[in-house]
C-alpha cells in the first residue's frame, strides 16, 4: 500500500510573510518614505532603538502581501490557521488597550484575475487585549481559521493575496501598534495522491500564460 500523508505522524507547520514584504515607498523633495501600499500608508518604523522595524498601524491602517508558498506546501483539505505577530512600541502601556486585527484572504489560480483580499476567515482573530503595563513585548494574537477544503488541487499553482488591518484600536496612540509579521500555520502535503505525478510541481513545457 502506498504511503499517504494521512497515515503518517505529521505536524503543522509555520509560515510568517515578513512586515518586507508590503513595502512600498514615498518621495517628497530629497527625502524616501517607507510605507505600504495599503489604505492609509502604514509608515515603517525602528522598533524602539533595537535597530529593526516593523509597520506601524493606526485604525483603519492597512497591510497587503502575496504569499505563492503557503498552498504549494499545504494539505488543502485541511485547516490553515492565521496569526498576527505584533509589538507594542512603548514601554508602558495600559492595561485596557487593546487591537482588533481582521485578516482577509484571495486566493488566484494561474490565469486568474487578481482581485484585492475581502475573503473574511471563517473563524476570525479575536480582539487582543495584552492586560499588561510592560511593553516592548512580542505579542501574537488568536488563531484565525480558514476552514478545511476551501481550496482545490488547482490552487497549489495558484496564489493566495493576503490583507491585514487594524480594524478596532482602544487607547493605544499613534505608532505603539507595530506590525512584524502574518503567522499561517498549515498541515504540510509531502506524498503524492493517486491522481498526482512526481513532478506536479513542474509543469515542463507550460506557460500557464
Amino acid at each position: 500500500m502506498a504511503i499517504a500523508d494521512r497515515n503518517t505522524a505529521r505536524k503543522r507547520l509555520l509560515h510568517f510573510i515578513k512586515w518586507q514584504e508590503a513595502l512600498g515607498s514615498q518621495v517628497t523633495g530629497s527625502s524616501t518614505v517607507l510605507d505600504g501600499f495599503g489604505t492609509g500608508s502604514p509608515v515603517v518604523s525602528e522598533v524602539s532603538n533595537f535597530g529593526y522595524g516593523g509597520f506601524e498601524l493606526e485604525v483603519g491602517d492597512m497591510l497587503a502581501f502575496l504569499d505563492f508558498e503557503t498552498l504549494s506546501k499545504a494539505d488543502v483539505s485541511d485547516t490553515i490557521g492565521v496569526r498576527v505577530r505584533w509589538i507594542e512600541d512603548v514601554a508602558s502601556p495600559i492595561a485596557t488597550d487593546a487591537v482588533t486585527f481582521v485578516v482577509l484572504y484571495d486566493q488566484a489560480d494561474l490565469g486568474e484575475s487578481m482581485v484585492e483580499p475581502a475573503t473574511a476567515l471563517d473563524t476570525p482573530i479575536a480582539a487582543h487585549v495584552p492586560g499588561e503595563t510592560t511593553g516592548l513585548r512580542l505579542r501574537r494574537t488568536s488563531r484565525g481559521i480558514i476552514s478545511a477544503s476551501k481550496f482545490d488541487a488547482a490552487a497549489k499553482n495558484g496564489v493566495m493575496g493576503w490583507r491585514v488591518e487594524a480594524d478596532a484600536v482602544t487607547s493605544y496612540t499613534a505608532g505603539e501598534i507595530m506590525f512584524l509579521a502574518l503567522e499561517i500555520d498549515y498541515m504540510p502535503h509531502f506524498y503524492r495522491s493517486a491522481s498526482e505525478g512526481e513532478d506536479v510541481h513542474a509543469a515542463a513545457g507550460n506557460s500557464e500564460s
